[in-house]
C-alpha cells in the first residue's frame, strides 16, 4: 500500500472492540456510528466520529486532527488537536490494511477499559460524493459550472480576506 492509495475521504463502516475471547462487540460509539476520516496528500489527517441513534452512551463524539505518515503496515497519526485533550501531542499508531475501497485500522484504546487497553478495529469505506455540496447546490451542478469556467464555482469573496472595503461594506448592508 502506498500513501497515494489512502489519500482521500473515508466513511466509517464499523467500529468494534475485540474482547478477551477474540470475539467482537460494538465499540464505544455503539452499534451504528457515523464518521469521516480525511487524509490529505500533504500529510494532514482529520477524524470525526459520532454515536447515532437514541441509545444512551458514555461517549457520543470522538475527533482529532493532525499529521499522518504510513510506513509499511503502520499508520501513525500525530495528534495536534482533539476533542479529548489527553490525546493532543500523542502519536496514535495503528496497523493498517487496504482491500480495494476498504481501509482497516487496528490499535489499542487510548484509555484502558476495566484495567486493560482493548484492541479496536475501525473499518472505513472510500467516500463517494452524495450529490450535495456544503451550500446545498447539487454537486453535478458545481461540476458542470467548474468544467465550463475551468475552476470550482463558489463565491470566494466570502472567504477572501483581501476583499475590497467596498465589497465588505456592501455585504454588511445586505446583512443588516
Amino acid at each position: 500500500m502506498t500513501p497515494e492509495e489512502v489519500v482521500g475521504v473515508w466513511r466509517l463502516a464499523s467500529y468494534t472492540e475485540v474482547g478477551e475471547d477474540g470475539g467482537t462487540v460494538a465499540g464505544p460509539l455503539g452499534e451504528a456510528p457515523a464518521g469521516l476520516l480525511i487524509y490529505t496528500a500533504d500529510g494532514h489527517v482529520a477524524v470525526s466520529m459520532m454515536k447515532t441513534g437514541d441509545t444512551p452512551a458514555l461517549e457520543t463524539y470522538m475527533g482529532y486532527s493532525g499529521q499522518w505518515r504510513l510506513a509499511g503496515d503502520r499508520m501513525t497519526h500525530r495528534v495536534q488537536v482533539s476533542a479529548h485533550p489527553r490525546m493532543a501531542g500523542t502519536e496514535q499508531i495503528r496497523r493498517v490494511a487496504l482491500d480495494g475501497e476498504t481501509l482497516s485500522l487496528r490499535g489499542t484504546a487510548v484509555t484502558p477499559v476495566g484495567g486493560r487497553a482493548p484492541e479496536r478495529v475501525l473499518t472505513w469505506r472510500r467516500a463517494k460524493p452524495d450529490g450535495i455540496a456544503a451550500d446545498g447546490i447539487a454537486a453535478d451542478h458545481i461540476a458542470a459550472d467548474s468544467t465550463a469556467s475551468g475552476g470550482t464555482a463558489f463565491d470566494s469573496t466570502a472567504f477572501d480576506s483581501t476583499a475590497s472595503d467596498e465589497t465588505v461594506e456592501q455585504q454588511e448592508k445586505e446583512t443588516h
